[in-house]
């Protein structure tokens, strides 16, 4: 349903990723979906263009975020929650398993289904 209202299936699983991950960059999701890095690329342009997402440059990875300051995103981003939410937890667990965000130094690596002081 989701890709019908964005017009492409890219475009949903952008919106998607940007949702749970607040930030994101394109090959991240060409890697997560198996998808062209340019139709990504192409596809996050066409969102900065429209004014739903702004972009900044860490170090030489051009990271893309929404566009806060714009008064339509905060009824775009509920549209793309309600999709989001109806999400089963192994749909959500299928598609980003991939860790964005370094570990805290010193926090134990824990196995699923290990108990802490095991």
């Amino acid at each position: 349903m989701l890709e019908k209202i964005l017009g492409s299936d890219t475009a949903m699983k952008i919106m998607l990723h940007l949702v749970h991950y607040g930030e994101i960059y394109p090959s991240a999701v060409s890697k997560d979906y198996e998808i062209s890095l340019s139709a990504v690329q192409k596809q996050f342009e066409r969102f900065e263009e429209a004014g739903i997402l702004v972009s900044k440059l860490v170090g030489k990875t051009r990271v893309y975020l929404f566009n806060k300051k714009s008064p339509i995103v905060k009824p775009f981003i509920d549209l793309v929650k309600v999709y989001y939410d109806g999400l089963s937890l192994e749909d959500k667990e299928k598609i980003f398993a991939a860790r964005r965000r370094p570990r805290r130094p010193g926090k134990p690596v824990i196995k699923k289904g290990e108990k802490l002081g095991n």
